[in-house]
């Protein structure tokens, strides 16, 4: 079942255009989710999306108070990050979520036996976080 939803998130994307790189003033945007999604296929990475809203007070703290602090200290230089806004990207953000409390950090891998889903829903701190992202890079397969 699980193998199945994450099936039919990748094949709804596949038929989507590639964006590049956003860039804002000297801050970088994550990737795209069509983006992050291939890459972290091709690096065989954990993909986390991290799915919010503009309104959400909350989402916009865990962006700015876990999610930057991680990304600048390269505590998720194992993963590929991307974001998910629920109010432009609704079917996108359905077929990630699991139910509709915001924020939610959703970490997919692909180990051997197919693809894996681990989530947070609400307000995260970084050692949180960094534990879900654990979770997903043990199960990789090892590389060599």
């Amino acid at each position: 079942m699980l193998r199945l939803a994450a099936l039919m998130i990748f094949a709804f994307l596949d038929g989507s255009s590639s964006p590049t790189l956003a860039v804002q003033g000297s801050k970088e945007k994550p990737l795209p989710y069509e983006v992050a999604y291939k890459k972290a296929q091709e690096e065989k990475k954990p993909l986390v999306v991290l799915v919010g809203a503009d309104w959400c007070v909350a989402c916009k703290t865990m962006k700015n108070d876990t999610i930057a602090p991680m990304t600048k200290s390269g505590q998720l230089k194992e993963v590929v990050f991307t974001q998910v806004d629920k109010d432009a990207q609704p079917e996108l953000a359905s077929q990630v979520m699991q139910g509709n409390t915001l924020p939610q950090i959703v970490v997919f891998c692909e180990d051997e036996k197919g693809w894996k889903r681990f989530s947070l829903t609400g307000m995260q701190t970084e050692r949180r976080v960094k534990e879900l992202i654990g979770k997903a890079i043990e199960i990789l397969p090892k590389r060599r």
